[in-house]
């Protein structure tokens, strides 16, 4: 009985079913076995828990500093920004957009034109790059001295700060550098300036996070490094390096007075794809060429002619001066009339002819055809008559 029943199974749909089965099953396996994501440190001003800024952000505000965040790229930096807090993300971190060299040379741009920049962490690549001017880091001293604390910030109220966290601290060859703070293994706060612009660089990152910021006199550090000289001023925090960027459209960036020139011939383009596409009035007509031509003289001047009677007078002169050289070669002389002139000619298809040319002189009103033929009569008469005649 199950011999039979697993005979009438189709073999290769079943292999393909076990097969889908067996792919569902190891991923689903591989799915449970993969681990949780770790959460990592993002040292921004969104983050609420112990490595974040969020802390520092809320006391900057609650402390009357009027409080952003940029979320664009560095070249957006402009003077209405008058300090921004940039702080180093874990390099592990899956959310961070690196900065690029085209970010770096923004924010030099932006520093050197007297902007504040306030920067958490270190890069000795950066520094290498000679980036920013930023020194180089170096291991804590092994042997601790007395901590240092800058009058400018012994002024401002802040007493004990405690040790930084981490074994590395700033190497200070660099010229006008002033330290701010030495925790007694090397300095954790420094500045110095940049062109127009002010630089202050502390790096520990955690220094001043959610976790640390309550700790002894920070808060008051904090406000003495980051609050604006000036009133009214807001401190920027720099977004886009911990994966915060809002996208911008090419529309959004393109000088104002470029994109109105945009629209303004898109309409005109539009409107002259339309006035060609469709027919709002009547079609135009050239208007038709007057030009004369060599016909339309022969044309006019014979008409004129003709008003003139001329053709009767050219067909008299014609005549005339037939008559006469005929009578000269039938010997007569003076001024004989025609019927004596014929009467002489012996030849009687030439007298026929002389006879039928003094008929169609006679016409008052000879027309185009008796006009030619009494012409062409004269023409071969003149020509029998006279040796040299044209």
């Amino acid at each position: 009985m199950i011999r039979r029943v697993l005979s009438s199974v189709p073999p290769l749909e079943t292999a393909i079913f076990v097969i889908a089965i067996a792919i569902l099953t190891a991923i689903t396996l591989g799915e449970q076995k993969e681990a949780p994501p770790v959460a990592v440190d993002s040292y921004s001003s969104y983050d609420a828990a112990g490595g974040g800024y969020r802390a520092l952000y809320e006391l900057l505000g609650r402390e009357g500093v009027r409080v952003e965040r940029f979320e664009e790229q560095a070249g957006l930096l402009d003077s209405a920004i008058g300090t921004l807090v940039y702080s180093e993300p874990l390099p592990f971190d899956p959310r961070q957009i690196p900065s690029n060299e085209n970010d770096a040379h923004d924010i030099e741009a932006w520093v050197r034109a007297g902007g504040t920049f306030v920067y958490f962490g270190h890069d000795d690549v950066a520094a290498k790059e000679k980036i920013l001017a930023q020194p180089y880091s170096r291991e804590a001293s092994a042997k601790a001295h007395r901590a240092v604390l800058a009058d400018v910030l012994r002024s401002a109220g802040v007493g004990s700060l405690g040790s930084a966290a981490g074994g590395l601290r700033w190497k200070l060859p660099v010229k006008r550098v002033r330290t701010l703070y030495d925790d007694g293994r090397g300095a954790v706060a420094i500045t110095y300036p940049f062109g127009k612009g002010t630089i202050v660089e502390t790096i520990d990152e955690t220094f001043l996070d959610n976790a640390n910021l309550a700790t002894a006199d920070r808060a008051r550090l904090a406000l003495a490094l980051i609050a604006p000289s000036q009133p009214g001023q807001a401190v920027w925090f720099y977004e886009t390096v911990h994966g915060y960027l809002v996208p911008l459209h090419w529309y959004s960036i393109v000088p104002r007075v470029f994109l109105y020139a945009l629209i303004v011939a898109t309409i005109v383009m539009l409107v002259a794809i339309a006035g060609a596409a469709l027919r709002l009035g009547p079609p135009i007509v050239p208007a038709p060429r007057d030009d004369r031509t060599s016909a339309d003289f022969i044309d006019a001047l014979s008409t004129l002619l003709e008003r003139g009677e001329a053709s009767r007078q050219a067909l008299a002169d014609a005549v005339h001066s037939t008559t006469r050289a005929v009578a000269r070669s039938v010997g007569l002389t003076g001024d004989p009339s025609g019927s004596e002139i014929a009467a002489r000619i012996s030849d009687e298809e030439r007298r026929s002819a002389f006879e039928t040319m003094l008929a169609g002189a006679g016409d008052t009103a000879p027309d185009q055809k008796t006009f030619v033929h009494t012409i062409a009569l004269a023409q071969r008469l003149r020509k029998d008559s006279v040796s040299h005649g044209r």
